[in-house]
């Protein structure tokens, strides 16, 4: 009589379910939050006709941000970040505008801390006023040579060009072709003419001046970019808008876009988005 040996199925066999019959059901995971939009409106601090706090206004109600990001440090808030006093240019007064009517947008600042005290101490309102002076001295008596002559008039063409777009309407002024500009502009402000500054002997007084003046415009960039990825990080808004002056935009961009994807943020134009409603 033939007998069969006897085997063991492996235990997993053992314990996996029949063919054709359905495991227990698992609740799919929850969708990804989405990224947080962030919205860079460059602004220009006086009103003007084509660019005022009306302007700034209508931008806030078509975002509808959650936070709103504005270009002062922490000294003009109160611990419950209300600003301490009403501001008084384009932004602060749009800003006011619009928190009448949404008074539960939060605010932060975002600029480096002390900048006014810093601008005060190293005279940096005044004093480049003066560097331009003693340039253009040297320059109308012949004394630079040719290719500081051309930086020099490079720099007032460029400077032209830009006090142009300043008049124009908020769109124009956010466009790619308008902060590039200014990041040309500010190459000649703050590399080519401080070059041009240590090569000459009769500016020594200045010498110190205009690279602590071009470090400083670095430095306040790069704080800036720090502090929106800290707002971002820390109260995960759905969508933010940070207003800045519009010279400053490429420079927060740059900062920015390599961190995005890491931090889960996206950077838009506001007139990227559907006006609130539609």
């Amino acid at each position: 009589m033939l007998r069969f040996a006897r085997f063991r199925l492996p235990a997993l066999l053992l314990t996996a379910p029949l063919l054709g019959t359905s495991s227990p059901e698992r609740n799919p995971p929850p969708p990804a939050a989405a990224p947080t939009e962030l919205v860079i409106v460059g602004t220009v601090h006086r009103p003007t006709r084509l660019f005022n706090p009306d302007s700034v206004a209508a931008i806030l109600a078509r975002v509808q941000p959650e936070l709103i990001l504005v270009e002062l440090d922490s000294s003009f808030f109160t611990p419950t970040f209300e600003l301490k006093t009403p501001g008084r240019e384009n932004e602060d007064l749009g800003l006011a505008r619009y928190r009448r009517l949404h008074p539960a947008v939060r605010l932060r600042p975002f600029d480096i801390e002390g900048r006014n005290e810093f601008h005060r101490r190293h005279q940096l309102l005044t004093r480049p006023g003066e560097v331009l002076a003693q340039l253009d001295a040297l320059y109308q008596s012949r004394q630079l040579t040719p290719a500081q002559g051309t930086i020099l008039d490079r720099y007032y063409a460029l400077t032209d060009s830009l006090n142009r777009c300043n008049q124009q309407q908020p769109a124009v002024i956010n466009q790619p072709g308008t902060y590039a500009l200014a990041e040309r502009r500010q190459h000649y402000q703050f590399q080519q003419l401080r070059d041009v500054v240590a090569a000459r002997p009769e500016l020594i007084e200045y010498h110190a001046f205009y690279r602590l003046y071009a470090d400083f415009w670095d430095q306040r960039n790069q704080a800036m970019a720090r502090h929106i990825r800290q707002h971002l990080a820390r109260l995960r808004p759905r969508r933010v808008v940070v207003l800045v002056g519009h010279a400053h935009k490429y420079y927060l961009l740059r900062e920015l876009a390599s961190h995005a994807a890491a931090e889960d943020f996206r950077l838009r134009e506001y007139y990227q988005l559907a006006p609130a409603g539609l």
